[in-house]
């Protein structure tokens, strides 16, 4: 068996072995790293004359500055449908099925949204569920979360790992929810309208290929979260499900919240036993009325290949291009 299909025990136990020996961390990751890693420095004149401004990066023979008015928050949904607790071993943590990164330019009033497909290979910390760092290895995404303690150690791993992913991006908050509260959200939004475009015969004959529907609370699990016995069984997919319902969320929430101001206070309360999040209730209140009112300047992707291993793993190794286009698009603008 492959070290990257080994279980977070047996590694553990690896590292234990062999004294904590840390792997080599890939060379293409960290050729791609000090491409993406911003000039520091004060502001120069190089040899054409141009002027250089710290954090300027250069490329395809444009030149850009980083955004300076942006915040950027990172949402994560965790494969655990009970309530968040704290665990002391690797299996209670659960995965992040869904990494969401909004990205607020608070210029012109805009954001725009990253989802990361959780098959990803990216360079992450391998924790004990104590906090105590053991290694780093290439692995998916998904895996983060379930280094640490299933609460703010877990999280803080995945924010490390996503922000080293972009080219060490700063973070400004995160929240974390488990799939137990998607009834919750979809009863407080009032039921979202879908139309099926996947066989769910499998796990609910109700949810008819074709049909245009008002998901009821069971529904939205099956169509957010499950993946097996739905379609063509890929994350890929299932992301794209995730993609429309959160446009239809946006709606119903954005009309609650136009009749009450105080509702995302609401919807925080109602989260409070799935949800870890460094965001306090006013800043989250603020947040979602600021984010329903302020333009969705659309949606950012990474392209990757997609493979599968000798044990049905799928993998996501993403584009190097298309990695620095969006980490270009969402944190940097053209220098004029």
């Amino acid at each position: 068996m492959s070290y990257r299909n080994r279980t977070l025990s047996e590694k553990k136990r690896i590292y234990k072995k062999l004294g904590l020996v840390i792997t080599a961390i890939l060379v293409v990751c960290i050729a791609l790293a000090i491409a993406l890693r911003p000039t520091k420095g004060n502001a120069s004149h190089n040899a054409s004359g141009t002027q250089a401004v710290e954090g300027m990066i250069e490329v395809d023979g444009v030149k850009y500055v980083p955004k300076k008015n942006i915040e950027t928050y990172l949402f994560m949904g965790i494969d655990n449908m009970g309530k968040v607790q704290k665990v002391t071993d690797y299996e209670g943590a659960g995965r992040c099925d869904v990494v969401m990164l909004m990205v607020r330019d608070l210029t012109d009033g805009t954001y725009k949204t990253l989802s990361i497909d959780r098959n990803t290979i990216v360079e992450q910390d391998t924790l004990d569920p104590d906090g105590t760092y053991v290694a780093t290895s290439p692995a998916q995404l998904a895996l983060a979360h379930e280094n640490g303690d299933g609460m703010e150690i877990s999280c803080e791993n995945v924010v490390k790992a996503v922000s080293n992913f972009l080219g060490g991006q700063k973070i400004d908050g995160y929240a974390a929810v488990n799939m137990g509260a998607i009834g919750t959200i979809n009863n407080l939004a009032g039921g979202v309208t879908v139309t099926i475009e996947d066989d769910f015969s499998k796990v609910d004959k109700t949810m008819k290929q074709g049909e245009t529907i008002t998901l009821t609370d069971e529904q939205a699990v099956h169509f957010i979260h499950d993946r097996f016995d739905v379609g063509d069984e890929s994350n890929t997919q299932r992301m794209k499900r995730q993609e429309v319902y959160k446009a239809g969320l946006k709606d119903n929430l954005a009309a609650k919240c136009s009749e009450d101001n105080t509702y995302p206070l609401t919807i925080y309360d109602a989260l409070g036993d799935y949800m870890v999040t460094d965001i306090s209730s006013q800043k989250f209140s603020k947040l979602a009325l600021l984010v329903l009112k302020e333009k969705d300047a659309g949606a950012v992707s990474i392209a990757g290949t997609e493979t599968v291993d000798d044990l049905g793993f799928v993998e996501v190794e993403p584009d190097a291009d298309s990695l620095q286009q969006a980490i270009v698009e969402l944190f940097y603008k053209e220098y004029n």
